[in-house]
């Protein structure tokens, strides 16, 4: 799962690798439409539907890796 996640954070946001403590705060580029365009790259990679209420609290790696777990989803 993670270097999943490392390839779309790639992808979106041109970071080489993820920790924990990168949040939409923290990371350049991580506005409201890059979120959007991040979710749906979540839903493709890991074949999940993520509705917006949960959506919108996956605003770290943190809470997307927990979400991930909670979701049973672990590498692919």
């Amino acid at each position: 799962m993670y270097k999943q996640l490392e390839k779309i954070f790639s992808q979106a946001f041109g970071v080489d690798k993820i920790d924990m403590s990168m949040s939409i705060d923290s990371v350049p580029g991580w506005d409201s439409m890059a979120h959007v365009g991040l979710i749906l790259a979540l839903q493709k990679e890991f074949a999940i539907s993520i509705p917006p209420a949960d959506a919108i609290e996956l605003t770290s790696v943190k809470n997307i890796i927990q979400y991930l777990v909670n979701r049973n989803i672990s590498s692919g």
